[in-house]
Formats: structure tokens, sequence, C-alpha cells
């Protein structure tokens, strides 16, 4: 057996070495990262660059985004880009539409009169109150070729004189469109006149034709003539002949010669102001005895139709149009000139379109009678008209530097 020290001494020989070894491998290991690590780091920096170019154009892609829908927001349309679209997407498109709507009644006119009976006499009247409606709702843009041409007094002059109609028609062998351009009063022709002649009791309404091809039917077939024929030339009169851009081009400014871009807007927003006039003092207000005088039921037009609610609405509506736009995508109304100057403001006119049309919706036919029966939805609907009304002056006419004046729109045939 070994002495003790020298088992000692071998196993302390056997440590060492192993310690040797590990302490080898160790700096091998160490010697081959460090290589490795030398190797590597290039790549490792040019990663690092390459992320950080990667992160800087971002962040400047970024920054350009936010500074372009940042000036996007800024910059509010310019006064001849509302003007445009008004033209192109809302004023003529709406008399494309009366102009079809007023041939549709013409020809609804002509069958009523060639063969008399409750169906085409229904069809009559669908096609009154179809052709009334945007006829209504256009009232506010009757600037231009409609107060140049004086359509309304060929098209919808009111109030309408029945017993004026009965007395000429019983002079005449015969009247032809020609005579209701010539000779017959505003008071006796158009939208109003036809209404007189085709609403009432239908056994009374078909009873007065008479034989086919009396005077009546003379006079209303050529009462739907005239109708048609005056509009399709407002028509033409605003989209032009193809020589030159009609008035729409001389309202938008792309005409030779133009409207000044305030004068355009001029038209555009102080015709609402005359609307909301007409109709909060000299029919509602005057219909409400609202102006301290007694209440005149007679101020709300219509002979039979009972239409008054529906034109209310309809001319409010139009006021809302030109204000908003046409409703179609990227349409442009005077709400974007007075959201550039004041979104508080513009926030305030579209609520008030809103109330007046709520107010407006709780009106019942026939107006003329519940005015007197049940005046609280009109006494509202009339205070919500004053408020619009002092809206549009303030909140637009103001704001834009509209000059009002007065206007054709102001008095009777509104």
């Amino acid at each position: 057996m070994p002495p003790v020290r020298h088992i000692i001494t071998r196993t302390q020989f056997h440590r060492n070495r192993h310690c040797e070894r590990s302490a080898a491998i160790s700096l091998g290991q160490g010697t081959l990262q460090r290589e490795r690590a030398r190797r590597v780091a290039p790549l490792l920096a040019m990663t690092n660059r390459v992320h950080a170019t990667r992160c800087i154009l971002s962040l400047f892609i970024f920054i350009v985004l936010m500074a372009t829908v940042a000036c996007a927001q800024a910059a509010p349309p310019s006064r001849q880009q509302v003007l445009t679209s008004l033209s192109d997407d809302l004023i003529v498109p709406r008399y494309q539409e009366v102009a079809r709507e007023m041939d549709g009644l013409n020809v609804a006119l002509v069958n009523l009169c060639a063969n008399p009976g409750a169906e085409t006499l229904a069809t009559a009247r669908t096609a009154w109150r179809e052709a009334r409606a945007p006829w209504v709702r256009s009232q506010a843009t009757w600037f231009g070729p409609v107060m140049d041409r004086r359509s309304r007094s060929l098209v919808d002059w009111s109030p309408v004189d029945p017993e004026r109609i009965e007395a000429t028609l019983a002079k005449r062998e015969s009247v032809s469109a020609n005579d209701v351009w010539e000779f017959f009063g505003s008071t006796q022709r158009g939208l109003g006149a036809i209404e007189y002649v085709i609403f009432g009791e239908d056994a009374t309404v078909l009873a007065s034709f008479g034989e086919p091809g009396g005077i009546r039917c003379q006079y209303l077939t050529a009462l739907g003539d005239v109708v048609a024929e005056e509009t399709a030339g407002v028509l033409a009169d605003w989209t032009g002949d193809g020589s030159n851009g009609g008035y729409a081009g001389y309202f938008k400014g792309t005409a030779s010669i133009s409207l000044v871009e305030q004068q355009a807007i001029d038209e555009a927003a102080r015709t609402s102001v005359f609307i909301t006039r007409s109709i909060a003092d000299m029919k509602l207000g005057k219909a409400l005895g609202s102006d301290g005088g007694e209440a005149d039921p007679s101020a709300i037009p219509g002979v039979g139709g009972n239409n008054a609610v529906s034109d209310l609405r309809n001319q409010v509506l139009g006021m809302q149009d030109v204000y908003l736009g046409a409703g179609t995508d990227g349409a442009l109304g005077i709400s974007a000139l007075v959201r550039g100057v004041s979104e508080d403001a513009d926030e305030r006119m579209r609520g008030h379109f809103t109330a007046t049309l709520a107010a407006i919706d709780g009106l019942r036919e026939p107006l003329h009678t519940t005015v007197v029966s049940d005046p609280e939805p009109a006494r509202l609907a009339h205070r919500r008209m004053q408020e619009l009304q002092r809206a549009l002056n303030t909140e637009v006419v103001s704001l834009l530097g509209v000059t009002v004046g007065f206007a054709d729109t102001d008095g009777d045939g509104g």
C-alpha cells in the first residue's frame, strides 16, 4: 500500500491536469468568441445603422404626412370651388329635375283631357305634386335666369285668382299656349292655376271639363305647355348652347364675362334670407296675426291641393341644400366658407335648419285651416323660421360680408 502522502500527490496531479485542460479550453473558447465577435461586429454595426436609418425615415414620413393633413385641414375650399360645386352639383341638376317633372306633368294633363276619369285625374294630381316639389325646392336658387325671364309669373305666381280665371274662360272660344303667354295675367297661369282646375271633388272636376276638347281642357293643356316650356328655357339659360357656359359659367367664374366672386356669393346667400323673410312675415306670421294684426289664414297659399306644408318643407330644404351642398361626395355649399371662418357658427346654422324642419314636420294639412284650429305648431314653426332668418343674417351674411338689400322674392309671388 503506497504511502498516504504519495496518494495525495497523485490526486493533486490529476486535479491540476484537469484545471490546466479546463483553463486551456476556456482560453480557446474565449479566443474563439473574440474572433467571432471581431468578425460579427461590422455586421452588427451595419444592421444598427440600417435600423436607425429606417427609424429616421419613418419619422420623417410621419412628420410629412401630419404636416400634409394639418395643411389640408387649415385650408378651407376657395369661393370659386364652392360656387363651382353649387352650380355643377346642385343648381343645374335641380333645374334638370324641374324641367323633367314639368314635362311629365304636361303629358299627364294631356292624357287627362284625352281620357277624363278617376285614374287619369289621380295621375295628373300626382304629377302636379312631383313637379311642384323640385320647383319649390329650387327657390333658393331663383337668381339669374329665373329672375331675368320673370319665370315665376309664368310658372308659379301666388295667389291665383279663380274668379278672374272663370271670367276669362267664359269670354273665350279657344285657348292656346300662346294665348296663356300673351293674354292671361300672372294670377291665371302656372302651377297655381293648374291646381285650381284639377283639385276638388273628383266628380265636380271631371264634370267641369265638359265635352272632349272643351275650353277648360284647352286651358289646362295650354298651362301645361307653358310651364314645361318655361322651365326648359330656364335650364337652357343655365347650361348654355355649347358655345358658351350659360349662366352657370357666369355664376362660377369660368366664362369670359363673369360675376365677381363676392357678387355670386351674395346671390347664393341672400336669396335664402329673402325666403325666410317671406315665410316668417308674409305667410306664417300673417296667417297667425303675429304682426299685431288679425290672423289671416288666406296668407297660406293654395287652392285645393293642400300642399302648403310640403311647400314650406321644400323651401327650407332648398335653403339647406345651398348651405350644405348637394349631398353628393365632394359637393360643397356655403357652409364650407362659414366653417372656414367659424366652426361654431357653422354648427349653429346646421342646428337651425334641423330645428326648423322638425317644426314644419309638426304641421298638418290643410294648413290654412289648422293654423286657426290648432295654432301652436304653426307658432313654433314661425319662431323657428324667425330664428333661422336671424341666424342667416348673423352667421352667414355678417361672416361672409354679404350685401342683402332687396329682391324680387320679396312680396307676392314667392
